[in-house]
C-alpha cells in the first residue's frame, strides 16, 4: 500500500513537473506550435512518460488550462475590489510579456489562441478554456456584488455584470498589447483603468439615488 502510494505522488509530481516545463513553450508557440516532442524536451522527460501522463496534446492543453486557472484563483482569492483586481490582471499583462513561466498570466495568453481560432471550435482544450473563463466571470461578479450590500440585489446584479464586463474587456485588450509587445506602462494603465470603472460606479449609484 506505502509503495502504491508512493509511486501515485511520484506520478503526480512528474505530472506536475511536465505542466510547469511546457507553460513557456505553451505561450510561445500556441497550440498548433506545440508538439508532444516539445513538451518531453521542456520537461527533460521521455516523449513515453508524456504520453502516459496524457493522451494527446488536447488533453495536455485541457489540463494545462485547469492548472493555470487553479494557480489564478489562489491569486486572486482575497482581492479588494475593482482596483486591486484591475491592477492584478492588467499587471499580469505586464508577467505575461516578461515571463513566459508564470501560470496566472500564461493561461490568459494560451486562451487568446482558442479566443481566436475558430477552426479549434471542436477542440476540447478550447471548450475548457471558454467554460473556465465563463466561471472567471461568475467568480469576479459574485465579488464585486457583494461590494455593494447596502443597495439593492438588482440594482448590484447590474452593477456588478456591467463592471465585470468592462473590466474583462479591459483586461483582454491589454494582454494583446502584451502579446504585440508594446511599450505600455500596464501599473499606470491599470490605475486609469480603476478611475473610469470607479467613475462609473458612482454615476450609477447617483443615478440609483435619485430614481
Amino acid at each position: 500500500m506505502a509503495g502504491r502510494r508512493k509511486a501515485h505522488r511520484a506520478s503526480e509530481e512528474s505530472k506536475q513537473a511536465i505542466l510547469e516545463a511546457v507553460l513557456s513553450r505553451a505561450v510561445e508557440a500556441g497550440y498548433e506550435g506545440t508538439t508532444m516532442a516539445d513538451v518531453a524536451r521542456a520537461s527533460g522527460l521521455p516523449i513515453g512518460s508524456v504520453y502516459w501522463h496524457f493522451q494527446n496534446k488536447e488533453q495536455l492543453f485541457v489540463e494545462l488550462l485547469e492548472y493555470s486557472f487553479e494557480v489564478w484563483k489562489r491569486a486572486n482569492a482575497d482581492f479588494g475590489g475593482m482596483r486591486d483586481l484591475l491592477r492584478r490582471t492588467i499587471g499580469e499583462s505586464a508577467a505575461a510579456s516578461a515571463s513566459l513561466a508564470e501560470p496566472a498570466a500564461a493561461f490568459w495568453s494560451i486562451g487568446l489562441v482558442f479566443a481566436f481560432e475558430r477552426r479549434l471550435e471542436d477542440n476540447l482544450a478550447r471548450q475548457r478554456y471558454l467554460a473556465i473563463r465563463e466561471e472567471m466571470f461568475q467568480f469576479v461578479t459574485s465579488r464585486l456584488r457583494a461590494a455593494y450590500p447596502k443597495v439593492p440585489e438588482d440594482v448590484a446584479a447590474a452593477l456588478a455584470h456591467d463592471l465585470a464586463v468592462m473590466g474583462r474587456a479591459l483586461t483582454d485588450g491589454f494582454r494583446v498589447a502584451a502579446a504585440a509587445g508594446d511599450d505600455t506602462d500596464f501599473a499606470r494603465y491599470a490605475e486609469l483603468a480603476a478611475d473610469a470603472l470607479e467613475s462609473l460606479v458612482a454615476t450609477r449609484l447617483k443615478e440609483y439615488a435619485h430614481a
